[in-house]
């Protein structure tokens, strides 16, 4: 009789262990979607197996099939996907602004400028052909405008951008830390496990990150793998002056040096500040290109006509303006000097061989002149134009190659982690018919041990 009874709880023992293994499989199916989910598998223990038996029964032992280095390698993949991209878009917006056929923007300006001015040397006293030169004058001080304006603009957004950004991976770290809390509580928990990885994966397109997990389920996350952002129960906020010099721009709340660049969206952000931008409208001590072109090109504009003679016989004036003390706002403030007129400008040449024209011609070769005088940073004001827009141009051409490359990589990571940690519902269905057997077999062991216990109490009344 005792011995029915033993066999009877043990064989009751396994339809439970059955039941939750079925249980876990279920599970597993319906969590196929689930961003961050990895299967979990139930391994069951028979009696005897060293370490596992517990009161003569069965056992089962769940396991994640989660894997630490095909997650870093997935996130390690979407911080660089999440670069690319984001400095595609950017890269897109300054690169219109340099308008390389001279159909718009600042070439167009040169080339109005060279016409008017080769009009006006024909006939220096012609004050029709003199407003006209004033006005193409006027043009390139509004194309230079114009396009400081538009990169302050975008300037602007990007630091906006950076600000969200930041929020965004402040409000990833509260999360991951309440999450870090609930699997610290023990338990396997495969939600917890999911909402976790899933929240690793969004903080990975947004910023570069190591992440740790400890034993307990909780993880360590480092941004730029220097700044501390999440330790176990503890978040600690990253604080951003996009203002600040490079490399001092971020900070987080529990100290640690900050890396010089970033990766994802706000390395994208960052970079296209610091490097893009910063290099055409200034950074630290350089003036930036656009400046540099913008004071060049008028500067010397300005030394021409101050260097000629009127057809009265007066010195010329210079006929722009823009802030001297600071060569980092020259293209912001240039401007024409309305007061100037037509008459004012100093078209002739003095000296030995005088040129009734000789100013007027020199301006008119100015934009694309290859004499010392008239270069700027060793070229001329057209050549140095071009630079800029191929630069610009170039720059969106690798940001364009890497997202293509990047991409591919990232959705080749998610692939290898999604054969090794994801749920297959091929492998779920056999499993499945295996416990399934398993149950029934069991279920009928169970039937007949109770049919037999019950003959025995028959027999014994």
């Amino acid at each position: 009789m005792g011995g029915l009874l033993a066999s009877l709880h043990t064989s009751s023992t396994a339809l439970d262990v059955f039941s939750r293994a079925l249980g876990v499989d279920q599970n597993n199916i319906s969590n196929a979607s689930t961003p961050g989910y990895a299967a979990q598998r139930a391994s069951i223990q028979p009696i005897g197996a060293s370490g596992t038996t517990v009161g003569g029964a069965d056992t089962i032992v769940l396991s994640s099939t989660g894997d630490a280095g095909s997650d870093a390698a997935v996130r390690a993949a979407s911080s660089e996907a999440s670069f690319s991209q984001a400095q595609t878009a950017q890269l897109s917006n300054v690169n219109s602004l340099f308008d390389i056929t001279g159909a718009s923007g600042i070439l167009a300006a040169f080339q109005q400028f060279s016409t008017a001015f080769a009009n006006l040397s024909v006939s220096p006293n012609d004050a029709t052909l003199g407003a006209a030169a004033l006005t193409a004058a006027g043009n390139v001080a509004s194309a230079f405008h114009v396009a400081a304006a538009s990169l302050d603009g975008q300037r602007s957004q990007v630091d906006s951008g950076i600000q969200t950004t930041v929020s965004q991976i402040n409000g990833l770290a509260s999360q991951i830390r309440q999450l870090n809390i609930e699997a610290a509580k023990g338990g396997n928990d495969a939600g917890v496990d999911a909402q976790l990885r899933n929240a690793l994966d969004q903080l990975s397109s947004l910023v570069d990150i190591q992440a740790q997990q400890a034993p307990n389920g909780s993880v360590t996350v480092l941004v730029g793998g220097q700044l501390p952002l999440v330790i176990g129960d503890q978040a600690f906020a990253l604080n951003v002056n996009p203002a600040a010099d490079v490399g001092a721009q971020v900070s987080s709340t529990a100290g640690g040096s900050s890396p010089v660049s970033f990766s994802g969206q706000l390395g994208a952000l960052l970079a296209t500040r610091n490097g893009t931008l910063g290099g055409l409208l200034g950074s630290g001590a350089s003036p930036g290109l656009l400046n540099t072109l913008a004071s060049g090109f008028a500067g010397r504009a300005n030394a021409l006509l101050s260097s000629g003679f009127t057809a009265s016989g007066a010195t010329g004036v210079p006929i722009f303006k823009f802030d001297a003390t600071d060569p980092s706002n020259a293209a912001r403030t240039l401007a024409l000097d309305t007061s100037v007129t037509p008459d004012q400008l100093g078209l002739a040449t003095g000296g030995a061989d005088p040129q009734a024209n000789g100013v007027a011609n020199q301006l008119a070769a100015l934009a694309g002149s290859n004499a010392p005088a008239d270069q700027i940073s060793g070229l001329s004001a057209q050549g140095l134009f071009s630079s800029i827009a191929s630069s610009a141009g170039q720059q969106l051409a690798d940001a364009r190659t890497a997202s293509s490359g990047d991409q591919t990589r990232l959705t080749a990571a998610q692939a290898t982690r999604q054969q090794s940690s994801g749920v297959s519902l091929d492998e779920e269905a056999v499993t499945i018919t295996g416990y399934e057997r398993s149950y029934e077999a069991s279920a009928r062991v169970v039937s007949i041990l109770d049919q037999l216990l019950g003959d025995t109490v028959d027999l014994i009344r």
